[in-house]
């Protein structure tokens, strides 16, 4: 009897084993080979389109070059261009995006695609009209309708038909170039708020005519582009569109209308659709965010369905290849963190990407990684180190939080234009650009002063509702306190992702983490600061919005807060920005909250708020607060340069400090 029952249990065993194996089998991984219409593909990855900065009069640079053959060395199965401007209207005069407006320009493409399928992958060009959302000085901005153009003095020109027709030849001509060029297909870029999504979303489009008013007619102008580019380049070709599925608003774009939109691109002849969105900017991101609209989509059409926004880890990936009809999923902002990340994760090694979604990439210098030294080219800096020195009467403690990293030729710091070049050099050789956030204690007989340089990890705060306040109290400790002990905390800025820390949990209820402080800022920075939510991120505001409501106080520019420790405003770029001076030892320390993203002010004077957008304004104060800080005596103490200016004043004999010691 025993021996028939473990008989029975063995049977049992194997069919569970052989059910289970089976089961396996038949799993699909993000790495299957594919087809997307008459297309084979290696896998089920593809980079999606980011803009590219490498063409430069009708010639695509050599870094242009490089950073395509790199991404189609390592395993991606389909590659797409950046967004490709199809006419002479531009995103920037200073953007050398590409562009595909002329036969001229067919050769130089054509290089490119021979490198990508060189290398194994498949590839497509984005084409795309970025509407009123250009940063050029064109005469004209095009628009659905005329309204006011965001940092900018002047109003978009509602397109008039003649203006429609024209903008939907462009696309069709440039797709048909792309053909010319080898290109495997196109892509229509119908998202991200540039010209066909403006059409697509009732925020922008406010017409009453056979363009707009509803879904049906907002969607005209794409459906027409559709048919001009079937014209052009025939039915085999591959011609596919992306699409938001939402705009972030609840006035923009319905789900009910995206479906509908996206029928509507099948029955005139779309190949596939890419689903986008704006959360992937509004919000820092890890899971793939748009898997459960590109679920439904999937079920409704009968062409094949692409996600992008969010993919960090491989086993999500083929989770959701399982689950749905999802055909393939794309990748952008980590492969520019890690461009050799598909390859890496074929290969076995399967951790999550180190992206983070700070945007960092999209930026100043597009292509730049926060982790990354030089494009393609992954490199961390050394931190700062927790450290302290004795100047006079006063003791000055630097509270590191997290590592650093270098963001090469997006923060410059000097006094002059030479300094600035020196400095980037310096910075991009030794690796030593010091940006991690952080804090300064400063201790003068009972008083225990913390000036906040943004806590948190890469320039961002701690995780939304964190009880650990990053690295901050383990350092307190490392200094000899508890966070009872502070009495003052001063807030160099509010920007909402450096001020997570405010609030902790304490017994299940959240309290400030300095419960017998003062609170200090500038008025014109809680003002600016304390209903945004800094939408890239999303942090929380009520965590360090409501318990500050009633306790925190505003100091005024040249405020003596303790004997000798002054306020000092004017040099960032936030409006009431705080930094610190502190006259001791015969020497003058500046504590500089924010070494002001000079680049970027001197070039894009709309980042500039306390200089009303003025560019003449922005340089001259820029240039008073450097000078101020190369005069003799001067040190300065702020994330970036804290083994330097500490280092300086450890030095016996030195009485004098200039800039240039950065630079050597």
């Amino acid at each position: 009897m025993a021996a028939k029952v473990m008989i029975f249990y063995l049977i049992c065993f194997n069919s569970l084993f052989l059910l289970i194996s089976s089961k396996k089998e038949n799993q699909k991984t993000i790495f299957d080979e594919t087809t997307l219409k008459h297309l084979k593909l290696k896998n089920r990855i593809f980079r999606g389109a980011v803009g590219d900065q490498s063409f430069i009069n009708g010639k695509i640079s050599e870094e242009g070059f490089k950073l395509y053959d790199q991404l189609s060395k390592n395993e991606i199965g389909l590659i797409f261009t950046g967004y490709t401007m199809v006419s002479d209207y531009l995103q920037n005069d200073k953007y050398h995006t590409f562009r595909f407006d002329k036969d001229e320009y067919i050769p130089e493409f054509k290089k490119l695609v021979d490198i990508v399928h060189k290398n194994g992958a498949k590839f497509f060009m984005q084409l795309a009209h970025i509407g009123m959302n250009t940063l050029s000085k064109s005469e004209i901005i095009y628009a659905p309708s005329s309204l006011p153009i965001p940092n900018q003095n002047r109003k978009s020109k509602e397109m008039t038909k003649d203006d429609i027709i024209r903008i939907e030849n462009n696309f069709a001509n440039a797709a048909l170039r792309a053909k010319k060029a080898g290109f495997d297909g196109i892509e229509i870029h119908g998202a991200h708020f540039y010209l066909i999504s403006q059409f697509l979303s009732p925020l922008f489009n406010k017409r009453n005519d056979e363009y707009g008013g509803n879904d049906e007619n907002r969607a005209r102008f794409l459906l027409e582009i559709i048919s001009k580019v079937r014209e052009k380049v025939g039915n085999e070709y591959i011609v596919g569109l992306k699409i938001n599925s939402e705009d972030g608003d609840e006035n923009g774009i319905t789900e009910e209308g995206f479906l509908k939109i996206c029928q509507m691109a099948e029955a005139a002849g779309i190949d596939y659709i890419q689903i986008s969105g704006v959360k992937w900017i509004k919000q820092r991101i890890d899971n793939l965010i748009y898997s459960d609209i590109g679920t439904k989509l999937a079920e409704k059409l009968n062409i094949p369905i692409m996600i992008i926004g969010g993919a960090r880890n491989v086993d999500e990936l083929n989770e959701i290849i399982n689950k749905s009809n999802i055909k393939l999923i794309g990748i952008v902002r980590p492969l520019i963190c890690e461009y050799d990340l598909v390859k890496r994760w074929k290969n076995g090694e399967t951790k999550k990407s180190k992206c983070i979604s700070c945007n960092t990439c999209l930026r100043k210098s597009p292509g730049i990684c926060i982790f990354n030294k030089n494009k393609c080219d992954r490199k961390i800096a050394q931190p700062a180190k927790f450290q302290s020195i004795q100047l006079g009467e006063y003791k000055i403690t630097y509270l590191p939080d997290g590592e650093g990293y270098t963001i090469p030729a997006f923060s410059y710091h000097g006094s002059t234009e030479e300094d600035w070049k020196n400095l980037n050099e310096y910075l991009n050789n030794e690796g030593k650009s010091l940006m991690s956030m952080g804090s300064f204690l400063i201790e003068y007989k009972n008083e225990k002063i913390l000036f906040d340089l943004g806590i948190g990890k890469i320039h961002f705060s701690t995780p939304e509702g964190s009880a650990e306040g990053g690295e901050l109290l383990n350092n307190l400790k490392k200094a000899g306190l508890d966070r009872k002990d502070i009495t003052k905390v001063i807030y160099s800025h509010f920007h909402p992702d450096h001020v997570g820390w405010t609030s902790i949990e304490e017994n299940d209820k959240r309290v400030l983490t300095f419960p017998n402080a003062n609170y200090y800022s500038s008025k014109n920075e809680w003002d600016f600061w304390k209903d945004k939510t800094n939408e890239p991120i999303g942090i929380n505001r009520k965590l360090f919005k409501e318990p500050l409501e009633k306790k925190i106080k505003f100091l005024n520019d040249g405020e003596e807060i303790i004997p000798n420790l002054f306020v000092k405003f004017e040099f960032g770029h936030t409006p009431g920005l705080i930094n610190l001076i502190l006259n001791a030892d015969g020497k003058r320390m500046w504590f500089i909250s924010d070494m002001v993203h000079s680049d970027l002010q001197f070039e894009n004077p709309q980042w500039c708020f306390f200089t009303d957008n003025n560019e003449e304004k922005a340089i001259k104060t820029r240039k008073n607060a450097f000078d101020d800080l190369s005069k003799p005596n001067t040190i300065i103490a702020n994330s970036h340069f804290v083994e330097e200016a500490f280092g300086y004043l450890k030095k016996e004999g030195e009485g004098k400090y200039k800039f240039e010691r950065y630079t050597k």
